[in-house]
């Protein structure tokens, strides 16, 4: 798996995420940072005004479409300051 260096966290009602951008895709994995890591899943098409939330946690899953506009927000500011960086 091919990941860039750059790493992200956010928090979100208690829970500490962690954004990570997979390579040559404008989507962000998002993780459930804890004493065991989980995938949440991932915020995909960020290149456009229609960022969404897919879930791959079915256990996270009523959660997370609760927090779905913050998670995709804190998201999109991420992705911001990897294209602005980047892009020079």
């Amino acid at each position: 798996m091919n990941r860039l260096q750059f790493i992200a966290t956010a928090w979100v009602d208690g829970r500490l995420l962690r954004f990570e951008p997979v390579l040559k895709q404008p989507r962000l994995r998002v993780i459930i940072t804890g004493p065991e890591p989980e995938p949440l899943g991932s915020v995909i098409r960020l290149d456009t005004t229609e960022a969404g939330l897919r879930v791959s946690a079915p256990l996270h899953v009523e959660w997370a479409t609760d927090h779905h506009e913050p998670i995709i927000a804190h998201a999109q500011r991420v992705w911001a300051t990897i294209t602005h960086e980047c892009n020079g």
